[in-house]
Formats: structure tokens, C-alpha cells, sequence
């Protein structure tokens, strides 16, 4: 008579498969998702408002030219500053009357999190102010503009190597 191995194959199968459950919720707690703010708002506010925010990106496009300046990689020691362009797309001036709101962070976190503040308009070019970071890799720069009742937010990413 031979003997039949189905029923200790199948209990093996279900125990692995428990045991990627169990590791699955483990790893889950572990590693709980960050809320990401983008522009000092949470992504729940973003969700609720996502209309009037593309309705006001897209009259800001319309009206404006917005950019960042500057090179995307970037020395450890000289990543201190960020530069954003605003021009009217009518008359290609800078547009000086624009409060520019600086924020830095890092990509897929919130631990970094950093509001530095509104920028300073110089030479028709907003900066931001100073700041220092204390790891390589990449980092993001957000700047909420506003000007009279259009905004946007915009971001770019920067790669810091030593």
C-alpha cells in the first residue's frame, strides 16, 4: 500500500500561506503610511478640493509663466537656496506682486518636512530662504504662488550628491 502525501502537502501550503498573511500585516504596521502634505495642504484637503485647485492652476497658467531656475544636481554644500521665475505671458515681465511660499522635503515622507517661508523678490526672480540639509540624495522643492486670487503650487525635484 502506498501512502498518500496530499494532506501534509496541502497543510504545508496553508501554513506558508498564513505565515505571508501574518508577515504582510507585520510589515504593514511597521511601516505605516505617511500622510504627504504638497504645499503646506494634506493630501485629504487636496482630495475634498481638487476642482477649485485645477480651476485655479489652470487660470494661473493661463495668465502666468512659472518656473524653476538652476541646476538639478547639486553639490551637498551648495543646495541652500531655490530660485523661482514668475512672468506674465502678456507683457514676459517678472511679476513682482507674487507671494512665493517655499517648502522642502523629501520625496515619499513627511519626516523631512520643512516650511521655509516666503521668498524674497530680487532681480526679477523670487528666492528662497537659505536653508541646509543634512543628507545626499533626492530632495524636492515646492513653491505655492499666489497672485490676487490665482494660485498654484509647483515642485522639482533635486538630486544632492556629496
Amino acid at each position: 500500500m502506498s501512502k498518500n502525501y496530499w494532506p501534509l502537502g496541502i497543510f504545508l501550503f496553508s501554513m506558508v500561506v498564513v505565515g505571508l498573511i501574518v508577515l504582510t500585516i507585520n510589515t504593514a504596521i511597521d511601516n505605516p503610511v505617511e500622510v504627504k502634505r504638497i504645499c503646506g495642504m494634506d493630501s485629504q484637503y487636496v482630495d475634498e478640493n481638487i476642482n477649485e485647485i485645477t480651476k485655479k492652476r489652470n487660470a494661473f497658467l493661463s495668465k502666468y509663466e512659472v518656473y524653476f531656475e538652476g541646476a538639478r544636481d547639486v553639490d551637498f554644500k551648495s543646495f541652500t537656496t531655490s530660485f523661482v521665475r514668475v512672468k506674465d505671458r502678456l507683457s514676459s515681465k517678472s511679476e513682482a506682486n507674487a507671494e512665493v511660499v517655499f517648502y522642502l522635503t523629501r520625496p515619499h515622507t513627511n519626516k523631512y518636512d520643512i516650511e521655509l517661508g516666503i521668498g524674497e523678490f530680487v532681480d526679477g526672480i523670487y528666492q528662497s530662504p537659505s536653508f541646509k540639509v543634512d543628507k545626499t540624495g533626492r530632495w524636492q522643492i515646492e513653491a505655492f504662488i499666489r497672485v490676487g486670487e490665482d494660485y498654484i503650487c509647483i515642485s522639482e525635484d533635486y538630486n544632492v550628491v556629496k
